[in-house]
């Protein structure tokens, strides 16, 4: 999942140079309003279940960046705002995405599983630059990879479950049927322990 997002964000901020021909007015706008995005983004995530915050950014993100390549060359404004947006919204879904990653990973085996997850961001970061190579065929072809990537994201969290206000698993054993007998089992061991005295 953070796979697919790295191979697009990566790609739109590396190749922002064929978005717009004033690149460092575009990535002061992109930066500017990554921040103001990213602060209300916490806010949101805190009313909104986690899949849907992560479903609506990513999937806007995706469809700003394709919506950025198949504008016509005239409407230059369009494609400046759309890709600003594009650029804008990703700071928002990196935060979510890793909020939801370390949720949905047990106490245990959180920092491997981080670790884990990293090795394969970088991954993506190291892949993406190769989809430009796609260009030789259509100009428009790596757009649509990063594109598609980020919308196809945005689905992919459905297969996951939803971790706002739910029980954290401690072990791997709290991931199975049983997650909140083991809950319960732990909690009155707890207080039989504490009130032996």
């Amino acid at each position: 999942m953070r796979y697919l997002f790295t191979v697009s964000v990566f790609g739109l901020s590396i190749h922002l140079q064929h978005l717009s021909s004033n690149i460092i007015l575009f990535q002061f706008l992109v930066s500017a309003l990554g921040m103001l995005v990213s602060v209300i983004g916490h806010f949101v995530l805190n009313h909104m279940g986690r899949r849907l915050t992560h479903l609506v950014p990513t999937s806007l993100t995706g469809i700003f960046i394709l919506t950025a390549i198949f504008a016509p060359q005239e409407m230059q404004m369009l494609r400046i705002i759309m890709a600003t947006l594009a650029g804008a919204l990703s700071a928002s879904c990196m935060a979510v995405n890793r909020l939801h990653t370390s949720e949905l990973l047990p106490t245990t085996l959180r920092a491997t599983g981080i670790g884990v997850i990293s090795m394969m961001v970088n991954c993506g970061l190291f892949l993406s630059p190769l989809f430009m190579m796609l260009a030789k065929y259509s100009d428009k072809l790596p757009w649509i990879f990063y594109g598609g990537f980020s919308i196809l994201n945005g689905f992919i969290v459905f297969l996951l479950p939803e971790t706002k206000n739910q029980l954290l698993p401690d072990s791997t054993h709290d991931i199975g049927n049983d997650w909140e007998e083991s809950r319960q089992a732990k909690e009155e061991d707890l207080i039989i322990k504490v009130t032996k005295f």
